[in-house]
């Protein structure tokens, strides 16, 4: 397969017109375009997905298994919040169906239609071309400032709050 069939990424120069493996632009495919048939196609009935971030604010982190659940993800869960426009491959790591990419994910926010544009690695396992496991890292902190139209001021002290108030009669025994 030649490199053409990834429409749905942008691959760096040194990657063009050389031949990749059929899976890896099959996921990426499925992925961006949110194709539940390609994506039941792809993933192993038992595959593995990761993606880290702060899963208690936002859905679309944290663990999922089986197919069922990571089609959820990327075809009801991960669109009520952006919708992927491009991801930018700037490394791509091959050795035989394990995979590692370095890029940039570029995205529009669904509420404000914000464009979104943050770091991300992808790590991928394939057994006979199919997705067994995923595991998505991102520069949350920057797509979080991107989400809020401004940057978040790390350096201001917050005053620390006390869990238990002064009053509380566990306090007195």
């Amino acid at each position: 397969m030649t490199t053409d069939v990834l429409s749905a990424i942008a691959l760096p120069a040194t990657l063009r017109g050389r031949d990749l493996p059929p899976f890896i632009g099959d996921f990426y495919r499925a992925y961006s375009q949110r194709d539940a048939g390609l994506l039941d196609a792809i993933l192993d009935d038992d595959v593995e997905w990761l993606l880290n971030g702060p899963a208690d604010q936002f859905d679309m982190y944290g663990h999922r298994r089986g197919k069922a659940e990571v089609i959820e993800l990327v075809t009801r869960i991960l669109p009520c919040f952006f919708r992927i426009i491009d991801f930018e491959i700037e490394h791509l790591l091959l050795q035989g169906e394990r995979v590692a990419i370095y890029g940039r994910l570029r995205a529009r926010q669904r509420d404000t239609g914000r464009s979104l544009c943050f770091r991300a690695v992808h790590f991928l396992r394939f057994r006979n071309g199919k997705l067994i496991a995923f595991h998505g890292l991102g520069d949350t902190f920057d797509a979080a400032q991107q989400v809020v139209g401004h940057p978040i001021d790390v350096h201001t002290r917050i005053d620390p709050v006390a869990l238990v108030p002064e009053e509380d009669a566990l306090l007195s025994l």
